[in-house]
């Protein structure tokens, strides 16, 4: 058991609630998505495309949370590797806008290929 109640009432330090709060982030894993339309997912595509080609510019991406902390000098530390390292990961977020730029094009097709779908399938039932 974790401990007594006379324990459980105390309050959890910040290393204590970071690692119940990753935990319970990972634990969270069976969420389920409502069904979307491809016209839904081109957007997500679209709007993932966009964000990745301005992270690629930046020398540290918007909501690079890897790099927080609470301690002055890890963050420090954190932030001192991500940027000797950055030159590395930028080839990776440029294939990254690639591959959603591409994938966004496909879901383009597939849209076409819905209608199309469609339109022979009233031909065939008025035929």
């Amino acid at each position: 058991m974790l401990g007594s109640s006379a324990s459980m009432s105390e309050p959890l330090s910040d290393d204590a609630f970071e690692n119940l709060a990753r935990e319970l982030y990972w634990a969270d894993t069976a969420t389920r998505r409502p069904p979307t339309t491809t016209s839904d997912v081109r957007g997500r595509l679209h709007d993932l495309a966009a964000l990745l080609r301005a992270d690629e510019r930046l020398a540290i991406p918007r909501g690079e949370v890897n790099l927080a902390s609470r301690v002055r000098w890890r963050r420090q530390l954190k932030l001192g590797l991500f940027r000797l390292f950055r030159p590395i990961s930028w080839r990776y977020d440029r294939l990254l806008a690639d591959h959603a730029e591409l994938s966004t094009a496909l879901a383009d097709r597939v849209q076409q290929l819905e209608v199309e779908v469609a339109q022979l399938r009233r031909e065939l039932d008025r035929g």
